[in-house]
């Protein structure tokens, strides 16, 4: 498997990637694209089924490029993930072992927010491979909450007569009511986390880790409204929330909250010129999927005991973490699977430096 979710067959220097295909299995594939001793296919038919392949829970699975793995059991999932972890921080010296599983209550119905592709009267999910939308009536992935507003939008396609053409409509839960936007930036109201019960795993688990380095003041970038450190404000930890956005909805943002665009050139020299010479023994960072390549530059200034790096993309978290010129030792390693059925999951790290 490769960390995309995909099945790799390996014919000499010949490899092709294969979506919806497990390792051991033999059958026929097509191929559509090509490029430099790489190639991608679609499986077209299978002669010789793994052991852990089941038959999907979704009717769209074979067609929606929105899941990857609901051909398999979710045991083996989590340990595809936890395999493509370790390999993306091969270059830490970390093995799987080391890498703790947190998996989700639940595999499906989790999704409180969902952005789906329209043409014309078409709606769903856009596939590359053909250009094209696919329908998706029957989506499993999505909290049960939306599936009114979900269902209406394939019962009654009057919305088409107002958002004419092309372009893309988002669903999502916001204070526990269900809103709907149009051809809107993705998260244009604050950015969320799409599975509440992994959320509260994520900010329990985090909650832990600052009480067990005995942090006492934390620098949280990309906060947003503190999701990750309203619990350790709460119980008297001082900390400072630094993001691009603060959610006027919520009421004015707080004195300890400064408004700044990470990754701006000058970031860091704004922050400590707003701020003065303020120390911190913890950095807490949570970047989007781009990662934080200005990580070095903020550890070396701020000069924290700790690192708590939250990270949805693997690939992005191995460079930054390469980039840091400081020592330091890896205290604990989580994989916390905020995404069942996709290859996408959360990563918490913490590092002590020396």
């Amino acid at each position: 498997m490769d960390p995309l979710g995909q099945g790799v067959s390996r014919d000499g220097k010949l490899v092709t990637f294969i979506a919806g295909t497990l390792p051991g299995e033999a059958g026929q594939a097509v191929v559509y694209k090509q490029s430099k001793g790489v190639q991608f296919a679609t499986l077209s038919s299978l002669e010789t089924p793994a052991d852990n392949r089941c038959e999907p829970q979704c009717p769209h699975f074979s067609q929606c490029p929105g899941c990857h793995y609901l051909h398999t059991d979710y045991a083996s999932e989590l340990n595809y993930k936890r395999s493509a972890l370790a390999r993306h921080l091969s270059q830490l010296s970390i093995a799987e072992e080391q890498i703790e599983l947190v998996p989700a209550p639940s595999r499906l119905s989790y999704r409180n927010r969902v952005q789906l592709h329209y043409r014309h009267k078409y709606i769903g999910m856009l596939d590359p491979v053909n250009n094209q939308v696919v329908e998706i009536p029957h989506c499993k992935i999505i909290d049960e909450k939306l599936q009114p507003a979900f269902d209406q939008l394939y019962e009654d396609k009057s919305w088409t007569e107002v958002n004419p053409g092309h372009g893309h409509c988002e669903l999502y839960l916001k204070d526990e009511k269900v809103a709907q936007s149009w051809n809107d930036d993705y998260a244009h109201g604050g950015f969320s986390q799409v599975n509440n019960a992994m959320n509260c795993e994520l900010q329990a688990r985090v909650d832990s880790q600052l009480k067990e380095l005995a942090a006492s003041r934390v620098l949280d970038l990309f906060s947003g409204r503190g999701n990750l450190s309203n619990s350790f404000a709460a119980t008297g930890g001082e900390r400072v929330l630094v993001d691009s956005f603060w959610d006027a909805a919520v009421g004015e943002s707080p004195e300890n909250f400064v408004k700044l665009d990470l990754f701006g050139d000058d970031a860091l020299k704004l922050f400590f010129r707003r701020r003065g010479k303020e120390t911190f023994d913890t950095l807490l960072v949570d970047p989007p999927r781009r990662g934080f390549a200005q990580l070095d530059a903020w550890v070396k200034k701020a000069k924290p005991k700790y690192l708590v790096y939250v990270s949805c993309n693997p690939a992005s978290l191995a460079r930054d973490l390469r980039g840091l010129s400081s020592k330091y030792e890896i205290v604990t390693l989580t994989l916390l699977d905020l995404f069942p059925a996709t290859y996408h999951f959360e990563t918490l790290i913490v590092l002590r430096f020396r």
